[in-house]
């Protein structure tokens, strides 16, 4: 997810969603189904030409940080650092006495940065050249912002600099993961569940009905990692609920709505915004679509959400949920959402993999 990409919002979803995104914090407390009445009543669309003046780069107001907020320290700084070797230095000279944050930390600087050694083929470096090339090929030369593109892709490559000589394993790897998971770090909790999910995703279930088989244990994990306020467990486990699984159906509001998966992971991600997830300029959530995709217009992740990444129907459905995910994070209460256990025959399927935040 973890995490952007998608059709280009035409005005009704800035028009709306932005509107009832602002709204929702003065009027948290209207009742599910008064805010199911109130959606159904504003569909009108604006004029057409209105599509045309659009300016995604005007950043709409900051969202404020939840007060509850639980971003850790480290956290912070892996998400700002230019380079993340002294970051690196500092956790790795901890030895065993690294908490379970620095050790999820050390998992994702290694899994970026390292070089495996147990992994036949091009040092990273090469791979990062490899890539580079890949992208100035794609990137026509009349582009516009080719410039910008291939920029944000070295400032990105040299956030490991200085790692050039670090090496790790896959089984160094998984022990870090794991000894995150033994101390209870929420984010390495819910990326290990989601891993689990994401391999579960190729069995073929009951009358070849694709996606995982989530138990409840599963489903548990998840929904704690969430209301640990951790930024990064809420984006991980809300992008990783958001799939289509083979036997649990998550249904909304008093309608039991059947939950939309894509607008319900954009509405995660735009929660563990507001609990301090790097959602500003400098997120990678922002400058990898740029990279990668040309969308570049936006300055904030909320923004290159409503203009890039739903419909204007899915951007109606976002604040809606996003109202009902809050809860759940703030409380730990997940009256405004059910899964239903039942086989799931809908059309529309979602498989997020698993969501990391850059």
């Amino acid at each position: 997810m973890g995490r952007g990409g998608g059709a280009v919002l035409a005005a009704i979803a800035v028009i709306f969603a932005v509107a009832w995104l602002w709204r929702s914090h003065v009027g948290g407390d209207v009742p599910m189904d008064e805010r199911h009445q109130s959606a159904a009543s504003e569909k009108s669309a604006p004029a057409a030409s209105v599509v045309l003046s659009i300016n995604a780069s005007k950043a709409s107001p900051a969202q404020p940080i939840a007060p509850a907020a639980s971003a850790s320290a480290v956290g912070k700084e892996f998400a700002t650092a230019k380079g993340l070797k002294p970051l690196y230095d500092r956790l790795s000279a901890q030895g065993s006495a690294a908490t379970p944050d620095a050790k999820y930390y050390l998992y994702r600087i290694l899994s970026r940065c390292a070089t495996r050694t147990d992994k036949a083929g091009d040092t990273r470096l090469d791979t990062v050249a490899a890539q580079r090339a890949r992208l100035e090929a794609l990137i026509p030369a009349t582009s516009r912002d080719r410039a910008k593109r291939l920029a944000l892709f070295d400032e990105s490559m040299h956030r490991c600099d200085g790692m050039e000589t670090v090496t790790t394993t896959q089984a160094d790897l998984e022990k870090l993961l794991a000894d995150a998971v033994a101390g209870g770090d929420p984010k390495a909790r819910a990326l290990v569940t989601s891993r689990e999910l994401a391999t579960g995703s190729a069995v073929p279930g009951p009358g070849g009905t694709g996606g995982p088989s989530m138990s409840d244990v599963q489903l548990r994990t998840l929904e704690e990692a969430i209301a640990s306020r951790d930024p990064e467990a809420i984006f991980i486990a809300g992008i990783t609920l958001s799939s289509t699984f083979r036997d649990v159906v998550p249904e909304i509001g008093p309608n039991h709505d059947e939950l939309q998966g894509r607008a319900a992971a954009e509405a995660w991600s735009l929660v563990a915004c507001e609990y301090g997830l790097e959602c500003g300029a400098g997120s990678r959530l922002l400058q990898n679509p740029c990279i990668y995709s040309g969308q570049c217009a936006s300055t904030t992740v909320q923004d290159q959400t409503f203009f890039y990444g739903t419909t204007p129907y899915e951007a109606q459905l976002l604040d809606q949920y996003r109202q009902v995910f809050r809860n759940a994070v703030a409380n730990n209460d997940w009256s405004g959402i059910t899964f239903a256990r039942r086989p799931n025959t809908s059309s529309n399927r979602y498989m997020f993999g698993t969501p990391m935040p850059p």
